[in-house]
């Protein structure tokens, strides 16, 4: 008889220890909330590929100056009596971006699983929308890259695209890209939040479906929550 309640016993603690596993953890217990800043990110982020939509930031023009006091280049030798040559051209003029940098603990592989919030669209998409993305999904994101060349976002859905980081604020990153969708723009807006340890994430993603010369088709939110592969 105590042989069958040690017996008992330890199936209840070690079934305690396989829940305690599985287990989400503390800081994911409460679905990710927004603050006012990443609420307006996600209501107006920027975003390119039709004119009638603010396009991503511009590079910053810089002109070359001259140096103080260098001497002024060499005039050139009149030619056969009719006039000067056209003085020489101006220096290029260099573009530079600045860039915003990711932190390394957000490149990697992710896990990243995703549950519909709402779906906000014109009526004549709205059922089309409610059908298309679905209330649940999981998807693989990779994210790589640097300030110097740019990042870029891998998934395993097909689509590999350019990363823009608008802002970076401690473990929240402020992200947006956007990929083709049939004769369509899937304009894409997240904000992330790294988890203590850089292993997880919670955040928001905003998905608008966008066509030339007309409102947006549709606008729909998502809860996101990632664990690292790699």
């Amino acid at each position: 008889m105590k042989d069958r309640q040690a017996q008992v016993f330890r199936l209840v603690a070690l079934s305690g220890v396989v829940l305690g596993l599985l287990a989400p953890p503390s800081w994911a217990d409460e679905p990710f909330k927004l603050g006012v800043q990443e609420k307006a990110y996600l209501e107006s982020a920027p975003m390119s590929g039709y004119a009638n939509y603010p396009s991503y930031p511009a590079p910053k023009m810089i002109q070359q100056q001259p140096r103080m006091g260098a001497p002024a280049p060499p005039r050139p030798p009149m030619q056969g009596g009719v006039g000067t040559t056209a003085p020489p051209p101006r220096p290029p003029i260099q573009a530079t971006i600045e860039r915003v940098v990711l932190p390394p603990a957000f490149l990697g592989v992710w896990n990243v699983a995703g549950q519909r919030v709402k779906v906000e669209a014109l009526p004549a998409f709205q059922q089309g929308a409610e059908a298309a993305f679905a209330m649940n999904n999981n998807q693989i994101w990779e994210i790589a890259g640097d300030p110097a060349n740019g990042y870029m976002l891998g998934s395993n859905t097909g689509i590999r695209t350019p990363l823009v980081v608008d802002k970076v604020q401690g473990a929240t990153a402020f992200i947006r890209y956007q990929h083709q969708v049939k004769n369509t723009m899937a304009q894409e807006a997240i904000v992330l939040q790294l988890a203590p340890g850089g292993a997880q994430f919670q955040g928001l993603e905003r998905i608008m479906i966008v066509k030339p010369n007309e409102p947006p088709r549709a606008k729909v939110t998502y809860q996101l929550s990632g664990v690292r592969q790699r």
